[in-house]
């Protein structure tokens, strides 16, 4: 009988293929495809499982993109966070930016259940055909609500009470189309959560419901179509117009709320200024960060977009139309990230314009 030393295979994060003794089946070899934090949570608790059981588990391939040059002059390299999880763990790992690229991974390497979380790709046919047991896909939302790649920040910008997380098949032509094989109850969002929070809480509920899934080996048990009481919406992917604040559209915790999924958010400010002998007349862009609901602000603020500095100076207080918001750092255009005093000081030497009102790219003010 050949022995293998679990504990030293432990070391290099790597068993042997090896059948399950009591089902008789070959353990699962998985193709995990993933990117960011969501997919190393359900990836962290497989390769765990996998160590504490090869006979069911006994391999697993990290397929992730490739390393991209990001920053000024495309002079820094920073990876994915899969990427960094795989090199610590020392888990096999391959780099893959087309469908050709995956393909050519089957030339190199065998599996049986390929498992896709927040990859951001579709998995080629011809991959998941050549799976014994086909594909799964962690999706955080409770399909068919949320399908596509946005599910989290819509779920934000909604101001949805609860979400929650699917565990379904790898559709091979379309996105969230599988079926659906196990799904959570709903999950809370909580008054304080943003897009970061709510990532690591359904990452961990994600997780867990993976394990199940490959534990009972619930992708094998015939499907019944099953009546689901969520109905069908569209996360799509985020477009940079819509981290702009609309000051006319939007109430203030549309607003709190909006960051609370995207992150930073920008509007304009109309410039009229000489500089360099050239004049400029357009609206020029601020990013906001550390944006909260606030009842301070003084009533000379008339209009949406209209902005005055805190009464103890460390806040701007921008107007919305049921209120306003307060903002803590901001980042005029072509200037670094500011505090509200700073900002306000040298707004007349930057925009030339007395107005104190942030606009919409679409107008221009005369």
């Amino acid at each position: 009988m050949i022995m293998f030393n679990i504990a030293a295979l432990k070391v290099i994060g790597k068993i042997p293929n090896v059948r399950n003794v009591c089902t008789g089946k070959k353990g699962l070899s998985i193709a995990y495809f993933g990117s960011d934090q969501f997919s190393v949570r359900s990836l962290k608790k497989l390769v765990e499982y996998h160590r504490k059981n090869p006979g069911k588990v006994s391999s697993i391939d990290v397929i992730t993109r490739s390393i991209k040059p990001t920053g000024r002059n495309l002079k820094t390299f920073v990876d994915v966070p899969i990427g960094e999880y795989c090199e610590r763990e020392k888990l096999n790992i391959h780099r893959a930016d087309s469908s050709h690229d995956i393909m050519n991974i089957l030339s190199k390497s065998q599996f049986n259940l390929a498992i896709a979380v927040s990859y951001g790709k579709l998995i080629p046919e011809g991959f998941l055909n050549s799976m014994k047991y086909g594909g799964l896909n962690v999706h955080p939302s409770l399909l068919p609500k949320y399908s596509g790649s946005s599910p989290l920040q819509y779920a934000l910008m909604n101001d949805d009470s609860f979400t929650g997380v699917t565990i379904q098949t790898l559709h091979p032509s379309k996105f969230d189309k599988g079926d659906i094989i196990l799904q959570s109850d709903p999950i809370p969002i909580e008054e304080t959560d943003n897009h970061d929070s709510l990532q690591k809480k359904l990452g961990e509920y994600g997780s867990n419901l993976l394990l199940n899934v490959v534990d009972n080996r619930l992708f094998e048990l015939p499907r019944e179509t099953k009546n689901n009481c969520y109905a069908f919406s569209l996360a799509s992917k985020i477009k940079p117009v819509q981290s702009e604040i609309r000051w006319d559209l939007l109430t203030s915790r549309k607003i709190k709320r909006l960051n609370d999924a995207l992150g930073q958010l920008h509007s304009y400010k109309y410039c009229d200024i000489r500089k360099k002998k050239k004049e400029i007349k357009e609206n020029q862009k601020v990013i906001f960060n550390d944006i909260e609901l606030t009842n301070d602000y003084a009533e000379e603020l008339l209009q949406p977009g209209e902005f005055v500095l805190s009464r103890n100076k460390n806040k701007l207080i921008v107007k919305t139309i049921d209120g306003a918001i307060s903002i803590g750092k901001l980042k005029f255009q072509y200037c670094g990230e500011e505090d509200p005093k700073t900002f306000m000081n040298y707004l007349t030497k930057r925009s030339g314009n007395t107005s104190r009102m942030f606009v919409s790219h679409s107008q221009i003010q005369v």
